[in-house]
């Protein structure tokens, strides 16, 4: 049986069998093409399959044609024709059920069922046409060469074969139907036209029952694969990426390992030779088991080999994702952005926009943030979805000088656009490029819209904080202003003093201007300017101790003794007026601290005020203690009263703003809370020990200054 198909003498030349050689060998380069841009795609292994078949069929005719003997041609047509041509039907429709799925993948079908039961009436149909002559009962001899003669249960097969064309052009007219995308539309109105024509083909079920034409089957089929390539092109139908080169290089890898299995079958057809053609199918069915097994475990290596930047990207993206979740400033993460997308497409120029309000409103925009899509300047002329903005489309890629646009969308919001020019080797974008760039922009707008919330966190922060602090400032101040009330009384008893002593010598020269000589002048004036340097001193200190503290803020190395004495001088006259006495202690001559000096003068003057008001509610005289000491990295201050001392339930309390315990009217409630603020900014702290009735004790630590 297999001599003669290998004999070459069992051959002859017929120009008729050419036309049929190179559509079926078209049809299979565009199945293979389409397959192996998506491997994994069910759409794109069942268009595959349907043009394998119909590669089957034509390629087999031409066979037939090309055979010199009736038995040669009669093997062809039964083995390798009728192969094709069973399964031409079952295919297409497997085809158009999983377009079906994959466009509307939620939708519940029993068409699966129908392709496997489809597939299985072929496979019967096969065996038939194997081992009985009710199907295939010989050849007829016409002109152009030998062609197969249908037997009685041909026309059962014939009317399998129109009943599942109809079902499965009804399938493509659904899709049509219920498919709301406009490219789908056209790309559904194709395969109809396609499949309507290829489908004239079956007239030569004609010459199965002798009619005498060459009908020029391969003429339908030419026109169906010219569609569909049309389709894959304009369209990019399936997730085609046009690169013959890897269609190519794919099939080069995949052949070698084919190889050894033709190899096998070319030395064992000496052996097949006298097999019955049950034994024989029997034995290729093995084979080809044998062949699978060896596909399986090897091809993925061959799919990893020619896959491998697909890989490579994924392996990208994983890290990007990984990178972006610790990144939170808008200005870091859009630089990682753009370093990744230069690394791996190599654009000529990465621009990332964030869009304002003003921006939203370019109808461009608008229907970016509506469609949520990539968009490529080379489809604007094609995609019927931008038939509307075609004209704002193409300005916005020439005055942004790019080629591919890609909207960052959370939600309905248009957070920004990522802007890519044209690829450094002047390549196009490929179905990978775009699946990458497409995962990556989802990733980008989540991670852009959590920096957004972050920065304008960190604004209202920043915002905040300025007002708190002017607050604070303000409350300060305030306090300020109080103990200055407070200090009023003995600032003018203090001054009254130099003040009599001026207006009594400058009445006694106005008195007896005539009758001092220049010595009693002199002396007069002296003491007229000694007692006004006295007022001014006093004047002083008291407008030292009320400035803003905006006013005085430099930060530098403070002696708190001198602060002690300061406060000390200060005070200490009115608080002699009301029998109040301030002994200072210190062992050392500096006990210098890093601070501003004004600020420390506030919080010595809070806790000596504090601790002349708790002697008075209790004693008509005591003594308020004031005392330094320092150790190698800590300076203390230490201020007794000999007062009322605290409540308990009050302690935990006495630092908070706005808590007094003097009478209503007698205080705000801020000098502690303010101390405490003043002390803790310079990495100090302060705290309290106090029993009621017993007296209190403040002690301050602040760092020694190195």
């Amino acid at each position: 049986m297999l001599n003669s198909i290998f004999n070459l003498s069992s051959y002859h030349w017929n120009p008729y069998s050419v036309p049929y050689y190179l559509v079926g060998m078209l049809t299979l380069v565009e199945g293979i093409f389409i397959f192996v841009q998506n491997r994994r795609a069910l759409v794109n292994a069942a268009y595959a399959l349907s043009c394998l078949v119909v590669s089957l069929w034509l390629t087999g005719m031409g066979m037939v044609f090309n055979s010199s003997f009736e038995a040669t041609a009669l093997l062809w047509a039964r083995w390798y024709v009728f192969l094709g041509i069973i399964f031409i039907t079952p295919s297409i429709y497997f085809f158009s059920v999983s377009w079906e799925k994959a466009l509307f993948p939620g939708r519940k079908t029993k068409k699966d069922k129908l392709v496997i039961v489809n597939f299985l009436c072929g496979l019967g149909f096969y065996f038939l046409c194997l081992n009985s002559e009710s199907f295939i009962s010989g050849l007829w001899h016409n002109s152009w060469g030998f062609y197969p003669k249908a037997g009685w249960a041909y026309i059962i097969f014939v009317a399998w074969f129109y009943g599942l064309m109809i079902l499965m052009l009804l399938n493509f007219i659904a899709i049509y139907r219920r498919e709301k995308d406009l490219v789908v539309r056209r790309q559904a109105k194709l395969m109809i036209a396609a499949f309507s024509i290829a489908y004239l083909g079956s007239l030569e079920f004609l010459l199965n029952y002798g009619v005498s034409l060459y009908l020029l089957a391969f003429v339908p089929v030419f026109i169906c694969i010219t569609i569909v390539g049309y389709s894959v092109i304009r369209y990019r139908m399936m997730d085609i990426e046009t690169a013959v080169h890897k269609t190519v290089a794919w099939v080069f890898g995949n052949l070698i390992l084919i190889a050894p299995f033709g190899v096998i079958f070319y030395f064992s057809r000496s052996w097949c030779h006298g097999l019955s053609n049950l034994t024989f199918f029997i034995y290729l069915s093995g084979l080809l088991l044998a062949f699978l097994i060896f596909f399986r475990a090897f091809q993925p290596k061959i799919d990893h080999f020619f896959q491998r930047r697909r890989y490579d990207l994924e392996a990208i993206l994983s890290r990007f994702i990984d990178e972006i979740i610790h990144l939170k400033g808008i200005g870091k993460l859009s630089q990682r952005i753009q370093d990744t997308i230069k690394e791996t497409l190599y654009p000529q120029k990465v621009d990332i926009l964030i869009c304002n309000q003003a921006e939203k409103k370019s109808p461009f925009l608008v229907w970016l943030a509506k469609n949520n899509k990539i968009v490529y300047s080379e489809f604007i002329d094609i995609d019927p979805g931008l038939a509307q903005i075609k004209e704002a489309a193409k300005w916005y890629f020439d005055n942004t000088s790019s080629v591919v646009v890609i909207p960052l969308v959370l939600g309905d919001d248009l957070l920004g656009l990522i802007n890519l020019g044209k690829k450094a080797n002047l390549k196009r974008y490929s179905a990978v490029d775009f699946h990458f760039l497409n995962i990556l922009r989802n990733q980008s707008a989540i991670a852009i819209s959590n920096s957004l919330v972050y920065e304008n966190i960190e604004e209202q922060v920043r915002v905040r904080t300025e007002e708190l602090v002017e607050v604070q400032n303000q409350l300060t101040q305030a306090a300020k202003l109080a103990s200055v009330g407070t200090l009023a009384g003995g600032v003018a008893h203090e001054i009254n003093n130099p003040l009599a002593a001026i207006l009594t010598n400058a009445q006694m020269l106005l008195a007896s201007l005539d009758d001092l000589d220049a010595d009693e002048l002199k002396d007069s004036l002296e003491l007229i300017e000694e007692a006004t340097k006295r007022c001014r001193v006093i004047v002083k200190k008291l407008m030292t101790y009320a400035r803003k503290p905006m006013e005085v803020s430099e930060v530098v190395v403070v002696d708190l003794l001198e602060v002690v004495e300061k406060v000390n001088s200060f005070l200490g006259y009115q608080l002699q007026q009301e029998n109040i006495t301030i002994a200072v202690k210190a062992e050392e001559a500096q006990y210098p601290a890093v601070g501003n000096h004004n600020e420390f003068e506030q919080v010595v003057t809070n806790l000596v005020l504090n601790a002349k008001d708790a002697i008075k509610r209790v004693k008509k005289s005591g003594q308020v203690e004031i005392s330094l000491s320092k150790n190698d990295n800590w300076i203390r201050l230490d201020i007794k009263d000999e007062g009322s001392g605290i409540p308990k339930d009050d302690i935990p309390k006495i630092f908070d703003p706005f808590f007094t315990t003097k009478d209503v009217g007698k205080g705000l409630g801020l000098g502690l809370s303010i101390s405490q603020s003043i002390i803790e900014k310079y990495k100090g702290s302060i705290f309290l020990k106090s029993k009621e009735g017993e007296g209190t004790t403040f002690t301050v630590n602040l760092p020694l200054a190195g």
